[in-house]
């Protein structure tokens, strides 16, 4: 395979392996165990077949996904819908990432909004400055990104068999690994709504960016075996990040549980060790934990492990650089293909388009300073993410660039009642931050309304 070709296999990677495949779906393999895999299993296809297709119509007629969906598909409104999306997500994915550091800074949140604009920021700038390069780089990091993922849970594992010595440690340690690949995990129908919810989205659908990644595909990329390699890829990672949590109950109850009976340690400190156990512990039993709670947990561990573990400095920052780079190579794709959408539809110049995108993914990341309205941005995508992917399947379902057409209505129709029963949790929340999440998400299907409109005039 070219150059080139192998660089944008690992783009699409970069991508695809975002910050979603370590936050969100290890919860459901460790709750729902190997069913749980087996569920994922169907949306994750789903999305796959429906990214080919998206990728296939443009790499075919080598339209611009705008051109596309106005002279093919005559739905030119769906742009703005997934151009919004991407947005949001954008400012959520660079929230997330600056939490990844935290660590480094004492643990502080204050940091994580300046965090997350540098991030939009050093993408941004590679993005500029790097030009041909910048999928060389996100070659290197989305390879540096799977192996320290990999190399950080076996040594964890590692570390945790070795370290931790207390029965009772070793009791809830051993029955959160055992629950991974366990098939007598109870299931709830929530549970699974969301599970679906979040692979669609972790899968990365619904912000066009397939579409744009097809309109420059070199012609003799094989987009079948690389979206397989992914598929296979995203199934190690988040097994990875599963054991990775796994293993870390063991040392951060077997933490508390010394620190009962340490009096140099004050009421405050033992409490928050309890804490952070009962978190972890949270993560790998509670299917419908608010996700935000997720995230925060997920984070805890580098800590955890430097804490409870002696020599794990290098194990922390491997766990660190994965979470981070997770995030980064899926910023800097998301920037890329909103920085082209932007430029296609307000035909602004480069330079211009880029500086939009990301002061918008800037000023959400800010307003995520603040807790409900932090709440409230992280439920957009896992409330309305499917109704979304569903809106982009539709162009290529109306253009007959399908292959199978009846394979994608039937997708469509997975996507639509994963969509309509992940909106309706959303909105029977007793949180009202993360059912006017859900209400911002259906306003970005506002546009569609005036398709009429926008096919009356030409650009």
């Amino acid at each position: 395979m070219k150059k080139v070709n192998i660089m944008m296999a690992l783009l699409i990677t970069g991508y695809i392996l975002g910050i979603w495949s370590f936050l969100v779906v290890p919860k459901y393999y460790m709750v729902f165990g190997l069913k749980g895999f087996l569920i994922s299993l169907a949306p994750a296809i789903v999305a796959l077949f429906l990214a080919y297709n998206e990728a296939q119509s443009t790499k075919k007629t080598r339209y611009l996904i705008y051109e596309l969906l106005f002279k093919v598909a005559r739905v030119p409104a769906v742009m703005f819908t997934l151009l919004m999306f991407l947005l949001v997500v954008l400012g959520v994915t660079a929230y997330a990432s600056g939490w990844s550091l935290i660590y480094l800074l004492g643990d502080n949140t204050g940091y994580i909004v300046p965090l997350a604009i540098l991030t939009i920021l050093l993408a941004a700038l590679l993005l500029m400055l790097a030009k041909g390069r910048t999928l060389e780089f996100i070659s290197g990091i989305s390879v540096l990104m799977i192996l320290f993922t990999i190399v950080s849970a076996l040594l964890i594992r590692s570390k945790a068999l070795s370290v931790v010595t207390s029965e009772q440690a070793k009791y809830y340690m051993n029955q959160a690994v055992s629950s991974i690949t366990s098939f007598s995990q109870p299931l709830s129908f929530e549970g699974i709504i969301m599970l679906l919810a979040s692979v669609v989205v972790a899968f990365g659908l619904g912000a066009g960016v397939y579409y744009v990644l097809g309109s420059f595909t070199p012609e003799d990329l094989d987009f079948k075996r690389v979206l397989i390699g992914v598929f296979l890829l995203q199934i190690v990672l988040s097994f990875a990040a599963a054991y990775t949590m796994a293993y870390s109950l063991g040392p951060a109850f077997q933490a508390f549980e010394k620190s009962v009976h340490n009096p140099n340690l004050s009421v405050e400190e033992t409490y928050k060790m309890y804490s952070q156990f009962r978190a972890l512990q949270a993560y790998a039993t509670n299917s419908t934990a608010p996700l935000p709670q997720s995230v925060r947990v997920f984070y805890m561990i580098p800590q955890i492990i430097k804490d409870n573990i002696p020599g794990a400095g290098t194990i922390t920052l491997f766990l660190i650089l994965s979470f981070y780079f997770a995030g980064l190579t899926t910023l800097i794709v998301l920037l890329e293909m909103g920085t082209q959408m932007l430029s296609e539809v307000i035909q602004f110049d480069r330079t211009k388009s880029l500086a939009s995108v990301s002061i918008v993914g800037i000023i959400i990341s800010i307003f995520m300073a603040f807790g409900s309205v932090k709440t409230m941005l992280f439920a957009v995508p896992f409330s309305v993410g499917a109704i979304i992917a569903l809106v982009e399947a539709y162009p290529v379902a109306k253009s007959d660039l399908a292959s199978k057409k009846s394979a994608i209505m039937l997708s469509m129709a997975f996507l639509a009642f994963v969509g309509v029963s992940a909106l309706y949790y959303f909105l029977k929340s007793s949180s009202d931050a993360v059912k006017l999440g859900a209400i911002l998400g259906l306003v970005l299907l506002v546009p569609l309304l005036m398709n009429g409109m926008l096919l009356k005039g030409r650009r």
